[in-house]
């Protein structure tokens, strides 16, 4: 990569302050200052703490304008950085053949400019959109639909009557449509509840490797168009998650929850059933949600069971203390015990 600051200006919509002929040779991260590269930062405490760096540009937002660096004053800093990227390491061109080494069932159809890999199968009755990618080792059910442009990494597994969106991403060793966690107790031990819906996806929707989203035990277990959902997250039979909603990883949410939509929710949190959480809700990484819980829109939560961030901070700062405490409360108690040792040795006064 070879360019110069005013041409990077030029792809991201910025304005130059400083030097527009600086030579960029590469693009980086603040944490990897790579001399001649440029980054992004999206404050002021950033930019003093690069000032000493080789990091021969910086994307900045528009009110940061005083710096030895050559800057580039854009409305979103992040996102600028993010849409270089995409413009100088693109993605990989995928074949548009299919492979004569794959298993593709007599009915189902493929639709034009398809990507199928060796040793991927595509079952009966499964429709695949056009430009879409079937890596090697993939495995598509019965009667599965995947639109226009989707991708599914090596190895993972669409189980049968699963809707997968347009432009969507299943990363490798994701299982979508796998039977929902449902049994009966008996005498005899637990009977299995047959699992008869199925999992629909909408457009967008990026689906993290190992990842496994349940079908529905009747209906549908529904991803809302635009969801990124991270490695390693389990999601229930018959949940229903909003729009654009974000998930992290080694999250579980438990069956016929419903996540709203604008959510963003931290690594590591703990779902029960039938929980509600409403729409732009943020969630703390570790938090937990017993059973039933109904948390308003546009809320900010944290800890276990998850309250309101100002309550939990406060409840956190009283533990903390709480050692301290208890330390007073035993000078105070051996006060106690010597005054009232004083108060019995006193002689009774008659009246």
């Amino acid at each position: 990569m070879e360019t110069t600051v005013q041409e990077i200006a030029h792809l991201v919509g910025g304005a130059v302050v400083g030097d527009s002929e600086t030579p960029i040779s590469g693009i980086t991260n603040i944490e990897t200052p790579l001399e001649g590269f440029i980054s992004f930062v999206e404050d002021e405490k950033h930019l003093s703490a690069l000032e000493s760096s080789p990091i021969a540009c910086l994307i900045v937002p528009k009110n940061l304008e005083k710096s030895s660096k050559t800057l580039i004053q854009v409305d979103a800093p992040k996102l600028a950085w993010a849409r270089l990227l995409r413009e100088f390491y693109p993605g990989p061109v995928y074949s548009q053949v299919v492979s004569e080494q794959a298993f593709i069932a007599k009915t189902a159809k493929l639709g034009k400019s398809v990507t199928v890999e060796p040793f991927a199968r595509i079952s009966e009755g499964a429709e695949i959109g056009d430009g879409a990618v079937i890596h090697s080792n993939a495995f598509v059910g019965d009667n599965v639909k995947i639109g226009s442009g989707t991708v599914v990494h090596p190895s993972a597994v669409i189980y049968h009557n699963s809707q997968i969106g347009s432009a969507c991403i299943i990363h490798a060793g994701a299982v979508i449509g796998a039977d929902g966690f449902g049994y009966v107790g008996t005498s005899q031990g637990l009977e299995k509840v047959p699992q008869v819906g199925n999992v629909v996806i909408g457009d967008g929707v990026e689906i993290g490797a190992c990842t496994t989203i349940d079908r529905g035990t009747i209906g549908s277990t529904k991803i809302g168009a635009g969801c990124k959902i991270d490695n390693l997250v389990q999601i229930a039979h018959n949940v229903v998650i909003g729009t654009h909603t974000v998930i992290s990883s080694q999250t579980g949410i438990s069956g016929s929850s419903k996540i709203g939509a604008f959510v963003t929710m931290g690594g590591k949190v703990g779902v029960g059933d039938h929980v509600e959480i409403g729409d732009g809700v943020m969630v703390g990484a570790g938090s937990g949600f017993p059973s039933g819980k109904k948390i308003p829109p546009k809320q900010i939560v944290f800890g276990a069971p998850a309250r309101p961030y100002k309550e939990a901070r406060r409840q956190i700062a009283a533990q903390w203390r709480s050692a301290e405490m208890y330390e007073e409360i035993k000078k105070l108690r051996r006060k106690v015990e010597a005054l009232e040792g004083k108060q019995k040795g006193l002689p009774e006064v008659s009246s």
